[in-house]
């Protein structure tokens, strides 16, 4: 009987150990975006709030232009930028501010033409405007802690 006891314990701080909430624990940042589900399409990233960039057409911009006015005041916020490509699929771009830091999330897994990269995600100290592709100027991350992850991330504010 002792043995099980042992052995119950041993598994629970296992699988508790094993339980986290991907990479988010110590930055009390918590990400809250709606589930997607296959197919996402545009209507569906809209009404979930998403920002939507089909092919230069935007829509919910204003959500964009409140998270970065949210940062700038050191106010939490988090933001899904779902963009999609020539065939339709969806890439998402979710970021999530706890005040101090950006935690940024990148998933091209339901792009036919994505890699198989799962769900990568950083921690970065902020956003910032340069100028990049084709001389346009676009939002970047600064200051992650994955410099890989975080060039992922080019936002277009048109």
């Amino acid at each position: 009987m002792k043995k099980y006891m042992l052995f119950l314990v041993l598994a629970s701080l296992l699988l508790s150990a094993c339980n986290h909430s991907n990479g988010q624990e110590g930055h009390g940042i918590e990400s809250d975006f709606p589930k997607v589900t296959k197919p996402y399409r545009s209507e569906k990233a809209i009404q979930n709030g998403d920002v939507v960039n089909v092919h230069g057409t935007y829509t919910n911009l204003d959500k964009w232009h409140q998270f970065i006015e949210s940062v700038k005041a050191n106010q939490t916020g988090n933001i899904r930028i779902t963009q999609y490509t020539i065939e339709g699929d969806p890439i998402f771009y979710e970021l999530t501010y706890n005040g101090k830091l950006i935690k940024y999330t990148f998933d091209n897994s339901m792009d036919a033409f994505g890699s198989d990269l799962r769900r990568p995600s950083t921690t970065c100290k902020g956003l910032e405007k340069k100028k990049r592709e084709q001389d346009l100027e676009g939002y970047v991350l600064t200051g992650c802690d994955s410099k890989q992850t975080a060039q992922t991330f080019w936002f277009v504010d048109k």
